[in-house]
């Protein structure tokens, strides 16, 4: 008995070293071995990470700065892979290096070391005389480790620590510093290692008629990002290449992706499934291949199928799919009331759709597997004949409609990631009329096709600010929206105003215009490729003051403009009107101008009445016409005639009658008979 006991300790031991898979008995591994890879540092000195893929770093860099000389041992951050992937590992030299920056001294003398932790095994690289000294500036520091071959065992990590002995500024100033950076989009703070990082696992094929399925199974410690941001991941059978985009199903904590390939022989025979992956451009392509018996048969059916899982497709392949949402609104005072109608269109394609595509037919399934966002809709009308037929059937779009009057938020909160409450500006409860269509953009078939949901609102408006529209994508850990388009159009009636429209915050991407016409105003919002994560918010006070209100303004502006201008011109009846008229060209243009591009009433109103002002002071300080000074002096003197061609004043300076004499201000002979 005692000799048996460490041969089973032994046996338990050798067996921790080897990885294990959630996947199916069927499944045949591949590959990988280890190979070359980047390896990129993300995320908190105290809790960091390594990450292959770049489409992790974030848009703000990781810091660490030391002001002070040091004379003894700093951990400045570690990073792991945890839990790291079983397997071995070579012998190999690990380059690690770090974005640094020396500010206000002339450099700094360092002495660091990187050690690199894989399981029970430790290995340190150190800085010699070719790296101790960091100039002043911007830079890299590199360090060299030498790591020998092993083996990594399951559950444990490979970690990466930075580590600074002492550090010495050379010619040092007021606040002197040196800063660490790594994790941000543009530096190049990596470590290039040799480590295995994923395996690749055949799933036995199954057969529909002249389709085979190939499943291939991507296990990394990395998930779904492995196969999403792999540079290349393909799938071969026979030697050639199976096109077409697989449909993706979790397989434990990994993903299994499903390729269709088309057979053209019918019967049993063999066939050689290739399955390969390249993590990273530049890096070896790591490869394998099995053999199949599979039994094939012409069923009818000459355009082929697509795989149609037991189980809820992945609604992401890891790295997101692209949202187009098209908002168009109108507001308009209806029976005293202001009422907003919205129609929104959201254009959806890749794995999200297919997710939709498949729970619509597969609604009211009492099957417990199923993702809470599929499993609350009911059966309805829906028949067991109608589900699960590869078919979205009249009856299950109808029922999905229909439910989703009550399902909405839940479905597209848990199930789309898209928060309907600020896609619509307020709280479903409160709306008066919400509907849902499906568009499945002439095909009914369950096959990766895009589709569109559109929704239908109206709201009765209080006269008080009101939030149009939110940031509705809710940020996830893996991304079902990788970046979404915003279209927003917003029309008002003659008598229907949304006054103070603003877009918040001030920085935000989104291209807002805003135009006024006597029929109404006019909003339009444009955005392309907005991160999930892009905060704003539309908000305007909507208002039937005529004051507001696009046809009262117009008709208000347009009074005061004509009447300043009469009055201005009744003012200057006897004198130059030159400088009136050169006024009256470029401000009323430019009430008007305000007026077209939808300024607040009371800045219009300002701009309307200041116009009027200026033209009344310049009315005023205009000089009269010629002859009018002459007559000024002697009009209590003399009688004064008014020329009947040029209307200026003329004294009569004579009692004899008829009395002849010419115009003062045109010259023409003018006769007083009486």
């Amino acid at each position: 008995m005692r000799t048996i006991q460490p041969l089973i300790l032994c046996a338990i031991l050798l067996l921790s070293c080897y990885p294990v898979y959630q996947v199916g008995a069927d499944s045949v591994e591949v590959c990988c071995d280890s190979g070359p890879i980047e390896l990129h540092l993300i995320g908190p000195a105290a809790s960091g990470t390594l990450s292959p893929f770049d489409s992790s770093l974030l848009a703000e860099s990781e810091e660490v700065t030391i002001s002070d000389a040091i004379a003894q041992e700093r951990e400045i951050a570690t990073w792991s892979i945890n839990p790291a992937w079983a397997g071995n590992y070579p012998s190999s030299t690990w380059a690690f290096s770090i974005e640094y920056e020396v500010e206000n001294a002339g450099g700094a003398q360092i002495n660091a070391s990187v050690t690199v932790d894989i399981g029970g095994d430790t290995f340190v690289g150190t800085t010699d005389q070719s790296n101790s000294f960091l100039p002043s500036g911007t830079g890299s520091l590199a360090i060299d480790v030498n790591v020998e071959a092993g083996s990594i065992p399951s559950s444990t990590a490979v970690t990466v620590t930075l580590t600074a002995q002492t550090i010495v500024f050379s010619v040092p100033g007021a606040e002197a510093g040196l800063t660490f950076i790594w994790g941000g989009d543009g530096d190049d703070s990596t470590i290039t290692a040799e480590i295995p990082l994923v395996d690749l696992l055949v799933d036995e094929p199954t057969t529909e008629g002249m389709d085979v399925y190939i499943s291939v199974i991507v296990a990394s410690p990395f998930g779904q990002m492995a196969a999403a941001h792999a540079n290349s991941l393909e799938v071969r059978v026979n030697s050639g290449m199976v096109t077409g985009d697989p449909i993706e199903t979790s397989s434990g904590d990994f993903v299994r992706l499903t390729w269709t390939w088309r057979a053209t022989t019918e019967g049993v025979h063999n066939i050689t499934v290739e399955a390969s992956i390249q993590l990273q451009a530049g890096t070896p392509m790591m490869s394998g291949l099995t053999e199949f018996m599979i039994d094939t048969y012409d069923d009818g059916n000459s355009d082929g199928g697509v795989y149609y899982p037991t189980e809820a497709p992945l609604r992401t392949d890891g790295a997101g799919s692209h949202l187009s949402v098209a908002m168009d609104m109108n507001l308009n005072l209806t029976e005293g009331h202001l009422v907003l109608e919205r129609t929104i269109q959201l254009n959806i394609d890749d794995e999200i759709a297919y997710w939709m595509r498949w729970g619509m037919d597969n609604i009211g399934s009492d099957d417990a597997s199923l993702p809470q966002p599929l499993r609350i809709f009911k059966p309805g009308l829906v028949t067991e004949d109608d589900r699960r037929n590869r078919i979205i059937d009249d009856v299950e779009r109808n029922e999905f409609e229909n439910q989703m009057f009550s399902l909405a938020v839940t479905y597209m909160g848990d199930g789309m990631a898209i928060k309907l409450d600020e896609l619509v500006g307020n709280d479903v409860h409160n709306l008066e009329y919400i509907d849902f269509k499906i568009d499945l953009q002439g095909e009914n078939r369950v096959i990766p096709h895009p589709l569109t949901l559109t929704i239908y609102t109206q709201e009765i408006l209080e006269q008080n600010r009101t939030e149009l529209v939110r940031n509705f994508v809710i940020v996830q850990p893996v991304p079902i929206w990788s970046a979404f388009d915003l279209s927003i159009s917003i029309e008002t009636g003659i008598m229907s105003s949304l006054t103070g429209t603003t877009l918040s915050p001030s920085d935000n991407p989104l291209d807002f215009t805003q135009r006024r016409t006597p029929f109404g105003e006019s909003f339009e919002i444009e955005a392309t490729g907005l991160e999930p994560g892009e905060k704003f918010t539309l908000s305007a006070m909507p208002s039937t003051n005529p004051l507001n209100a696009p046809l009262s303004l117009t008709m208000i502006s347009s009074a005061i403009i004509i009447g300043g201008l009469w009055f201005a011109l009744r003012l200057t009846k006897n004198k130059r009107r030159g400088a009136l008229w050169i006024e009256a060209g470029m401000l009323v243009p430019v009430v008007f101008l305000a007026l077209y591009l939808a300024y607040e009433p009371f800045i219009v109103g300002v701009l309307a009445a200041s116009t009027v002002i200026m033209w009344l002071i310049t009315a005023i300080a205009s000089p009269r016409r010629k002859g009018e000074n002459i007559a000024d002096t002697i009009r209590s003197v003399f009688p004064i005639i008014d020329c009947p061609v040029c209307s200026t004043p003329n004294p009569v300076t004579s009692d004899e009658r008829p009395f002849r004499f010419p115009c003062g201000g045109c010259s023409r002979p003018l006769r007083v008979v009486d």
